[in-house]
């Protein structure tokens, strides 16, 4: 390293004049790093441009400049050099356009990672919410799952209760009959038409025997109300009932009053078992159970005669007529 007497910076390297000693970089001492190379053993006796013009003084008037051979040959040197470096042009130009090129399109892939990244940072911050969403979500759902099983445990025991009041409810009907089929008359009186009843189906039973009797509108048809008996017994109900059952052929001519439709006499069901009924019948008929029928308010199906007697309850008990 040495710094150059002209420019006064430093530099790897350079030329030095062989009369002051001086170093220049070759900028400044006016000649190529080539052109000094070519001068071979000249390179001893090479001049800066000061010590050049201080021995060779002014010219003389009238008389031409004249140049020594070392100096030609230093100046063909340089020409040569510059020759070189100007061949190279084209090519330098070439990669200086191929670098503004590359330039642009590096530019414009900035400008294209920089969209990228506004997208990525705008997916990462969608990625953030859904995750909160779903960790949200997620705890909707376990309190969700906690609520389905308090109704699970709910409706099981609403079921519990509902089946309790229905025992009670029915229960509380064991001493009644329902009797369906009977027209219903401005000047009826219903503790005789219970009385005709009787003495068709081969009973004795007196007035006294009645806790009480009315006609309750029908669910399906409130224009037909059926008859509600309640006797003070309930074996003087069961007997009633059995004795009906053995009289298959009772109609409103029996007992004095204008139909042809037949008379049914049977327990007292309430409302759930008298749904619960339809459904065993019409189950029943789909697989082949021969026998479904009412017994102290329990209903009971049986798919042949040596087949055992079911009891049906509720509907999960449907499940046994397979």
């Amino acid at each position: 390293m040495f710094t150059c007497h002209r420019c006064k910076i430093e530099a790897r390297d350079g030329v030095q004049c062989s009369l002051c000693l001086k170093q220049y970089d070759f900028p400044c001492a006016g000649i190529t790093e080539i052109g000094f190379r070519k001068l071979g053993d000249r390179k001893a006796t090479w001049k800066c441009n000061a010590c050049k013009n201080a021995s060779s003084g002014s010219p003389a008037p009238g008389r031409s400049t004249s140049y020594a051979p070392s100096d030609l040959d230093g100046i063909r040197g340089e020409l040569r050099g510059l020759s070189e470096q100007m061949s190279s042009m084209p090519k330098l130009l070439d990669s200086v356009k191929n670098i503004q090129a590359d330039l642009a399109d590096l530019k414009t892939i900035k400008c294209e990672l920089s969209v990228v990244k506004d997208s990525l940072d705008y997916v990462h911050a969608s990625v953030d919410k859904l995750i909160a969403r779903i960790a949200e979500v997620d705890r909707e759902i376990q309190t969700l799952q906690k609520t389905k099983e308090d109704v699970s445990r709910l409706e099981q025991r609403l079921q519990k209760l509902e089946a309790v009041f229905n025992d009670g409810e029915q229960r509380s009907r064991l001493n009644n009959i329902e009797i369906k089929g009977v027209p219903i008359t401005n000047t009826e009186n219903l503790f005789t038409i219970i009385s005709k009843i009787a003495t068709k189906i081969d009973i004795n039973i007196s007035d006294n025997n009645i806790n009480y009797i009315a006609r309750v509108p029908s669910r399906n048809n409130k224009n037909n109300k059926n008859i509600i008996v309640s006797m003070h017994n309930r074996y003087l109900r069961d007997n009633f009932v059995a004795a009906a059952r053995k009289c298959k052929s009772l109609t409103p001519l029996d007992i004095g009053l204008n139909g042809s439709n037949r008379i049914f006499i049977n327990d007292h069901l309430t409302l759930e078992n008298k749904m619960l009924l339809n459904k065993t019948k019409s189950l029943a008929k789909e697989r082949d159970f021969s026998y479904v029928w009412v017994k102290n308010c329990k209903i009971l199906v049986r798919k042949s005669t040596t087949s055992p007697v079911l009891i049906i309850k509720t509907e999960s008990d449907l499940r046994k007529i397979v």
